[in-house]
C-alpha cells in the first residue's frame, strides 16, 4: 500500500511529466491525496487532467473553453489570495479540483497506476556513466 508521501511524490512527478510547473504539480499532488483521504481514487481523477494537458505548450490557460479543474481551481486560489478569501475560495477550490464529495474511508492504492509512472518517469534524468561513478542509483 502506498503512503501519502508516495501518492504525493507519483501525483507531483506525473503533473510535471505532463507539462505543468512544479506548482500547479504541487497542487494536484495535495488534490490527489485529498481524494484518497476522502475515500476516491484520485490517480484516475489525475490521470484524465494528465491526458488532457499532455504535449500542450502551456496546460495552464484560463482562456480555453473548459479549462480542467486544475488549472480553474489554482486560478481560484490565486484570486482569493489576492482578494482575502483564502477559506471561502480555497473550498471552491477542492470543490473544482475534486467535485462535491461526500467523505467515505481513507482508501490508499496498492500502487501506482501505470500511466501515472509513466508521467513521472518523464522528470527522470537519464543514467551516465558519470552519474553511476558519483553513487546515482
Amino acid at each position: 500500500m502506498l503512503t501519502e508521501s508516495e501518492i504525493l511524490a507519483y501525483a507531483k512527478k506525473a503533473t510535471r511529466g505532463a507539462g505543468f510547473s512544479w506548482g500547479m504539480a504541487e497542487e494536484a499532488a495535495m488534490a490527489t491525496l485529498r481524494l484518497y483521504n476522502a475515500g476516491y481514487d484520485g490517480f484516475l481523477e489525475l490521470t484524465s487532467i494528465l491526458e488532457n494537458a499532455d504535449g500542450q505548450k502551456q496546460p495552464l490557460d484560463i482562456k480555453i473553453k473548459v479549462p480542467c479543474g486544475l488549472t480553474l481551481g489554482t486560478f481560484y486560489l490565486d484570486c482569493s489570495k489576492k482578494a482575502d478569501y483564502v477559506e471561502v475560495i480555497s473550498h471552491l477550490m477542492f470543490q473544482s479540483l475534486c467535485g462535491d464529495l461526500k467523505i467515505k474511508e481513507p482508501r490508499f492504492p496498492e500502487d501506482a497506476p501505470d500511466i501515472i509512472k509513466r508521467f513521472a518517469h518523464r522528470t527522470y534524468v537519464p543514467d551516465s556513466e558519470e552519474s553511476r561513478l558519483r553513487g546515482a542509483g
